[in-house]
């Protein structure tokens, strides 16, 4: 992990992206981040105020929000990913990663669901306008 923050931008650092590589000082300069403050980056702006009660309260709904955040990040895309998935690099009890092997490609599936099954990514949006919240919130959980 960085261990130096640079004192022009707040960034975190590791002490060898310094910019003078020929002496260690103490309180080293860098430039990757700002080019030595001469870039300034805007702060965020502060978040709606209902997408921070998601994130930051520890409320039933807030709780649900963070449980499925992949989902709901999901359901706004198109396609999907795909490729070959290699699982086997999880067997320990090491953090796990992601590996794939050979290409990757995007999935995109039929804009009509099966019949008998719920709409999921793109259909979501085009299929069933009338009751479109619904199955969104179906298609991650908060109801059934």
């Amino acid at each position: 992990m960085p261990d130096r923050i640079c004192h022009k931008c707040g960034a975190y650092m590791w002490y060898d992206e310094r910019v003078q590589k020929d002496y260690n000082p103490s309180q080293p300069l860098f430039s990757l981040c700002c080019k030595q403050g001469r870039v300034k980056i805007a702060p965020y702006p502060d978040l709606p105020e209902t997408l921070s009660d998601l994130y930051y309260k520890n409320d039933k709904k807030s709780k649900f929000f963070m449980e499925n955040i992949r989902s709901f990040n999901s359901m706004f895309a198109f396609t999907s990913m795909g490729g070959k998935i290699d699982n086997e690099m999880n067997s320990g009890k090491a953090p796990p990663i992601f590996v794939m092997n050979g290409e990757n490609y995007h999935q995109i599936g039929s804009l009509l669901p099966e019949p008998g099954k719920d709409p999921r990514f793109s259909q979501l949006y085009i299929y069933d306008t009338d009751n479109e919240i619904n199955n969104r919130m179906r298609s991650v959980g908060y109801f059934t």
